[in-house]
This record gives structure tokens, C-alpha cells and sequence, in this order.
């Protein structure tokens, strides 16, 4: 069956109206017709079955037969804090821990970053990322649209998690950075410390090609964000987002049907 994101506003009392983009694909491409079954969800957590009920031009809307959460979403709140790579790093791994399941992205601007993001294509930047966002929600089943923010330097990222954790009531929240030189704790010795199913929140610090500097490392651990290395080998920033998040998602039984 096929599935369409449709923002919130299109939908009035038991009709959902698509938009011009998505109708025009409808009718041209997938040649659907009156009376043809179709999935919409809203970006925020329902989904919907829909019947088209109405066919015009380019325009296409349906009466919905039925509103439900299918279930695909994290019962964890899990935010990557993303230093910022070179090249096109960066879509692939919004589109890679969306699938995933993490609940939002802030792109980080680190003393290493290698990349400097000027301020006239910022907005562009967000544009994509976001848009990438919801077309890997749309492929994997997911009904909320992870945001991906502005880019704000390290120090505001910190200050930002210190805000998410103190909306989390009996210390529910866990943040971590990975750091390869951690010779300590890994982050599944991390999780044995901790009652996963207490978990409100998870942040998840990477840092850049360059990893993070001395003064980045200490202002994280005054911040109580725990080092974690992540094994015997030293993973590129974009590996290192997907391993841990795959992480966290098995031991918080995300793999379990």
C-alpha cells in the first residue's frame, strides 16, 4: 500500500487533502483511481487509512476510514549531536539513524569541524536535511519526522542536552560522547550501569573527522557527559552514528517485533 506524508493542517474533519507534488504522482505515476486504499501520516505520530474519494486535475483527497499509531516509534527519545563532516557525509547520516529511530538531530560546529557552513547556506542545508528526514520516514514506517536543527557551535549543544536532561524527572536521562581514546568504558559496559526501560532520554555526542579537542572533552565531562569508546578499532564520524545508535536500539529490545 502506498504512503504519503501529509503535513497536519491538510487534514479537515474526516478528509485529508495531498498535496500538489504527492497528487500529481498519484494520478501520473501510480495511477491510482477513485476508491483506491492509501496510507498518509501526519509527521507527529498518527497515520491514517485512507480512501480517494476525489480526483481532480492535480489535486487529490480522501476520506479517512480509519486513524492509528502503528507502533514504529522508539519508546526512547534518543538526540544525535552530529559534528558536522566534509562532502555529503551529513545526508547520509540523517537518512541512515532516521531509519533508525533517532527523535532528533542537532548538527554540531566543534573546534575540528573541517567544514564551515556559511551563513547564506545554512538554510538551504536545513532545507535538505529536513527533506531527507521525511523521505526516510516515509521508506521505513516511521510517523514522526525527526527535526534536524541549525547548526549551533559545541558549547550551545552542550547547554541545549543540559536543558533536555533537566526536563527529565529521577535522573532518567544518559548522554554520552565517544571518544577513541577512552581505555575504560565501553558504552555496553555503560548500559549495565543503568535501567534501561527508566530512560526518558539519550544524547549522543559524535564528534568530527578530527575528534574532539582536549577542551571539548573536559567541558562534556563537567557537563556529566560520560566517555565511551566504541572497541578496538577508531570508526569515521558517520560510522561511528550508526554503530552507536544500533546500539542503544538493541538494548532498548528496538529489534524485537
Amino acid at each position: 500500500m502506498h504512503r504519503f506524508i501529509v503535513a497536519p493542517k491538510a487534514f479537515k474533519n474526516d478528509i485529508v487533502t495531498f498535496d500538489k507534488d504527492d497528487s500529481k504522482h498519484m494520478i501520473k505515476v501510480l495511477r491510482h483511481k477513485m476508491g483506491d486504499i492509501v496510507l498518509a501520516f501526519d509527521g507527529i505520530g498518527t497515520q491514517y487509512e485512507v480512501e480517494l474519494s476525489s480526483i481532480y486535475d492535480d489535486k487529490v483527497s480522501g476520506r479517512i476510514l480509519k486513524a492509528f499509531n502503528p507502533g514504529t516509534e522508539p519508546k526512547t527519545k534518543v538526540i544525535l549531536f552530529q559534528a558536522v563532516p566534509k562532502t555529503d557525509k551529513m545526508d547520509w547520516i540523517v537518512q541512515k539513524t532516521v531509519e533508525l529511530g533517532i527523535n532528533k538531530i542537532v548538527p554540531m560546529v566543534t573546534q575540528y569541524s573541517v567544514i564551515n557552513i556559511k551563513e547564506k547556506s545554512v538554510d538551504s542545508r536545513i532545507e535538505r536535511w529536513n527533506r531527507i528526514s521525511q523521505e526516510a520516514c516515509k521508506q521505513s514506517g516511521r510517523v514522526v519526522v525527526p527535526e534536524v536543527t541549525k547548526p549551533v557551535s559545541y558549547e550551545i549543544a552542550l547547554k541545549q542536552w543540559d536543558n533536555i536532561a533537566g526536563d527529565s524527572n529521577n535522573n532518567s536521562s544518559l548522554a554520552v560522547y565517544c571518544y577513541e581514546k577512552e581505555g575504560k568504558k565501553c558504552l555496553k559496559d555503560l548500559f549495565k550501569c543503568y535501567n534501561i526501560s527508566c530512560i526518558n532520554a539519550i544524547g549522543v555526542f559524535i564528534g568530527p573527522e578530527g575528534g574532539f579537542s582536549i577542551n571539548e572533552l573536559q567541558l562534556a565531562t563537567d557537563c556529566r557527559i560520560t566517555p565511551v569508546s566504541l572497541g578496538k578499532r577508531i570508526l569515521r564520524t558517520e560510522t561511528a552514528s550508526i554503530a552507536v545508535l544500533s546500539t542503544i536500539m538493541y538494548e532498548m529490545d528496538e529489534w524485537c517485533l
